[in-house]
């Protein structure tokens, strides 16, 4: 019901894409209306799209974002550019050079980022 509540005061064609993702995986309402919450929370604070727990990553993502390793393909709508993934040599030496100390934590946080990327990339 508070979900309910909720995507209605947002309107529905401006709906926050985190609610409609909760309501697309069926979470019940109490949990719908604490992300509400929390969404109304960093939203008034200046909120940049990047929640805090993952802004390093984000960071470091961007660092080694031009270090990507490609290869291309001959198909039949000709030539395309396929992403394999990130040089992580090159991304190593990109994040030292701003001094960041990679901990397994914001390691498997640029992973992450770089899976959704890739797949993104290349179309699916």
């Amino acid at each position: 019901m508070a979900g309910n509540l909720i995507a209605e005061a947002a309107g529905a064609e401006h709906e926050d894409e985190a609610l409609a993702d909760a309501r697309r995986f069926e979470f019940d309402d109490e949990t719908i209306a604490a992300i509400g919450a929390e969404i109304s929370q960093v939203s008034g604070s200046g909120f940049s799209g990047v929640w805090p727990e993952n802004a390093d990553a984000v960071a470091a993502f961007l660092l080694a974002s031009s270090q990507w390793r490609t290869e291309f393909e001959i198909g039949e709508e000709g030539f395309r550019t396929r992403f394999i993934g990130l040089d992580y040599v090159g991304a190593k030496v990109a994040l030292d050079a701003m001094e960041i100390v990679v901990t397994p934590t914001l390691w498997v946080g640029l992973v992450v980022m770089e899976q959704a990327a890739r797949r993104a990339l290349n179309g699916g």
